[in-house]
């Protein structure tokens, strides 16, 4: 006599799909006998529905069935390659932008390297430099005051 805790762990395994057949077969024998547990009536029903072959499968079920997973199938290949294709245009355009980083950097240093390391006085002579730098600030004056004027011009046009 098999224990109603063994059947309920066969049982277990059937939903799960994990039994044998000879675990099934097991099964079988134990609700097609008389000396089923009062506890497992209910499951005894259900058990016995499943095995019956009285539900027959719709016509054409199988041919649907096998269409569906096929488009599955096209889907998630699709789905792959597209997401493989975008992973690698990110790791293109990182990859271009990392050289030229690089060779920005490169021209930078190469360009710094060439110039003169030692600075030159322009002029050697104190008072000349020192009339040139008038010159300079007399200049950048006159066009810092042009353009005053011509904002206050525009300031007073304004309120008027």
């Amino acid at each position: 006599m098999i224990k109603t805790e063994d059947i309920k762990r066969l049982l277990d395994r059937y939903y799960d799909g994990m039994t044998t057949e000879e675990e099934e077969n097991t099964l079988r024998t134990y609700f097609n006998s008389k000396d089923i547990d009062a506890n497992l009536k209910e499951e005894s029903i259900f058990f016995t529905a499943l095995q019956s072959s009285e539900c027959p499968t719709p016509a054409g079920m199988e041919e649907r069935l096998s269409r569906q997973i096929s488009q599955w199938n096209i889907l998630e290949v699709t789905t792959r390659h597209t997401i493989r294709h975008i992973n690698l245009r990110w790791v293109v355009g990182i990859a271009a932008s990392l050289l030229l980083l690089f060779a920005a950097g490169a021209i930078v240093y190469q360009n710094e390297s060439k110039a003169p390391q030692t600075e030159q006085d322009t002029y050697t002579n104190t008072t000349d430099a020192y009339a040139e730098t008038s010159r300079a600030l007399m200049k950048f004056s006159k066009t810092l005051n042009k353009g005053i004027d011509a904002t206050e011009n525009i300031t007073n046009k304004t309120r008027d």
